[in-house]
């Protein structure tokens, strides 16, 4: 008879000459081969303090795919910025000479010369930014705010379009996280009706819960990617980082839902593609009436306008070569309309892919009174405390959103709290504030506003908070719903703050220019009686019209 052997001492040697293996190997430092690092190994991660101390400045801990792409913009910009330069000053010159002619004595000539040179060094040095603090908002305009053409459009109640927005951010705002509720809080207030922007097809359609969208026969080509994307669509990206190419017969569906107010419906779709061949578009509405379009074949991006109630929307794709589709738009003819333009993974880099042309052009069509820039989520990392290298280049990004959208106000929205594992317990994680301070510095250098994020949920240790109540993901990165509404309601009202001080602002210079005038006539015995002044008008035109075909045009 066969006695079973014992096993049990061998099972505790090799118990304890693992436990030997792995505290032998957490004692190897950590390792970096070209761009890759080999982390340090603690078996006792969860039972003892890990510190993390700052790494040498590199570009290792963001996607730089992109960073060659901005430098080159950067410098055609600095190019063109140079060349305007040049003109002015000869301009100044030729006015200078011109000037000194009549005169006779060449201490003149030497006079006007000197206030030319004071004049020109002056110029080369701008007035450091002026920050004006409203809750958690920090404006860095130079010349006034830089929220003040989006002020200013909120305070024109009565104006021919809509206040637009387009906020570009990374999956913080995917599925229209925060971005639903700043639509239907603004929408509230001043009116308005749609989701916004809806690319033709999207491989995240089915987690947007503010629109139904289905479709088929559509390739959707990522900016991300734009490289390995077809030659002959590399340079026709735009902010919303996706192209979408049809095939023979591809559709799309689109429509409203109730889960948000004000987007079941709309009044206005408009379709924004480029048609370079003979492509044809069928349109139906509610499911009843039906449209054709043979838009005229061209390089540049066209838009076709629906004016009547929408409930739904499908369109048919037929003669597909040389069609890109971008999205359609969602919104009323006033009030407010808001894009989501969310790119998974982007650190704000990608934003250089994409077509300076096309983005004034559809920026034109759009334009947006305000653009929001919502990044770095995807660029800190537990072993990074500073991120001056990411500062430099995010001060391309602004730059180039600037020159494509000139005359929209400019938001930097700061990173979000986000926590890591310390002895056991979740808490912010140390690269937090270092992101904040690099975005924070960003907007001043370009002067541009800053919204911090981080304190607006509660500062420190507030993403734990936030899971704990169900507002956030279990990952302690990403919001909910839930979490998206208390963060779009700190933002409204940092800006309602903002339009109260303007129109509080313009009211004193009204006030004061009426006592002015009352004491000019006073001084002058005559009697007040009525009193001619030229005002101003509004005279803003939808910029729509320049591109548009309308259609089902309501009185």
């Amino acid at each position: 008879m066969n006695r079973k052997q014992d096993y049990t001492g061998r099972s505790f040697l090799i118990t304890v000459f693992v436990i030997l293996f792995l505290l032998g190997i957490s004692r190897i430092p950590k390792v970096t081969f070209g761009k890759t690092t080999l982390k340090k190994i603690n078996i006792l991660s969860d039972l003892i303090q890990d510190e993390h101390e700052p790494i040498p400045e590199t570009n290792l801990y963001f996607d730089t795919t992109f960073l060659a792409e901005g430098e080159a913009l950067e410098a055609e910009a600095r190019a063109a910025a140079d060349s305007q330069a040049e003109k002015q000053t000869a301009q100044t010159n030729a006015r200078t000479v011109q000037a000194t002619v009549p005169h006779t004595r060449d201490d003149s000539r030497h006079e006007s010369s000197a206030e030319v040179q004071r004049g020109d060094s002056a110029a080369e040095q701008p007035p450091a930014p002026v920050v004006e603090r409203i809750g958690f908002l920090e404006d860095f305009g130079t010349d006034g705010p830089s929220m003040l053409h989006f002020y200013d459009a909120l305070l024109k109640k009565e104006g021919k379009r809509p206040v637009r927005i387009a906020v570009l951010g990374d999956s913080f705002i995917e599925g229209d996280i925060i971005t639903a509720d700043i639509r239907e809080q603004l929408q509230d207030l001043y009116g308005g009706g749609g989701v916004g922007f809806v690319p033709f097809s999207s491989p995240i359609a089915q987690f947007r819960g503010t629109v139904r969208h289905t479709f088929d026969g559509w390739t959707t080509l990522d900016v991300k990617n734009a490289r390995q994307a077809p030659e002959e669509y590399r340079d026709k990206f735009f902010v919303s980082g996706s192209l979408c190419i049809p095939d023979e017969s591809a559709s799309v569906q689109m429509k409203g839902v109730m889960f948000r107010k004000h987007i079941d419906r709309a009044s206005v779709a408009r379709l924004i593609f480029t048609n370079r061949e003979r492509t044809t578009i069928h349109v139906t509405i509610n499911d009843t009436i039906h449209k054709v379009y043979n838009p005229e074949p061209g390089p540049e991006v066209q838009q076709i306008d629906i004016h009547t109630p929408i409930r739904s929307l499908e369109v048919r794709i037929a003669n597909p070569a040389g069609f890109i589709g971008y999205g359609i738009v969602f919104e009323n003819k006033n009030g407010v309309s808001l894009d989501n333009y969310s790119i998974r993974g982007n650190s704000g880099l990608a934003l250089f892919g994409t077509n300076a042309a096309v983005n004034a052009r559809i920026g034109a069509m759009r334009g947006y009174d305000l653009i929001i820039l919502q990044y770095g989520l995807n660029v800190m990392s537990a072993d990074v405390l500073h991120y001056g290298s990411y500062e430099k280049a995010f001060i391309k990004v602004i730059n180039y959103m600037k020159r494509c959208f000139p005359n929209s106000s400019i938001l930097v929205m700061g990173v979000c709290d986000r926590s890591t594992q310390r002895d056991g317990e979740f808490v912010t994680m140390p690269a937090v504030r270092g992101m904040i301070e690099a975005q924070r510095n960003a907007a001043r250098e370009t002067g541009v506003a800053f919204w911090n994020t981080f304190e607006a949920m509660g500062g420190e240790n507030s993403m734990v908070e936030f899971v704990r109540k169900n507002w956030a993901a279990k990952d302690y990165t990403h919001l909910g719903y839930a979490g998206g509404k208390f963060i779009a309601g700190k933002l409204v009202g940092n800006w309602m703050q903002g339009v109260e001080a303007e129109q509080q602002r313009r009211d004193r210079i009204e006030e004061e220019r009426r006592k002015n005038e009352m004491l000019h006539y006073n001084r002058n015995d005559t009697i007040p009686g009525t009193i001619e002044t030229e005002t101003e008008t509004d005279s803003d035109a939808d910029a729509d019209t320049t591109f548009t075909t309308n259609e089902f045009a309501q009185p």
